[in-house]
């Protein structure tokens, strides 16, 4: 029974003892767990790059909305400043009604 013990074990590490799967090993667990570029910190600069990518979205669609009220005020001055700060002339009364769905 020990000897068969002892074939299994030995036939186990036989590739252990090859040299090129030793510095593989060694390699790969470098690359793993120590080097600057390693497994965790991938991860998150991944999760960093879609968060960016979202505030980006959202960013790019305020620019829009904003490029869109510019175009409106370059249009109508006087309608925007009356919609947007309810500015009225001296003889007028205004009245703001608020409809919510």
């Amino acid at each position: 029974m020990n000897q068969k013990i002892s074939k299994t074990f030995s036939s186990f590490l036989a590739p252990v003892k090859n040299g090129y799967i030793i510095v593989f090993l060694a390699f790969a667990i470098w690359m793993v767990f120590f080097d600057t570029n390693n497994v965790g910190r991938q991860i998150g600069k991944a999760e960093k790059l879609n968060k960016l990518i979202e505030e980006k979205k959202e960013l790019q669609r305020k620019i829009n909305d904003s490029q869109t009220e510019l175009g409106q005020l370059k249009i109508n001055k006087e309608k925007y400043a009356r919609e947007q700060y309810y500015m009225k002339k001296d003889d007028e009364d205004v009245f703001v009604i608020d409809i919510k769905k």
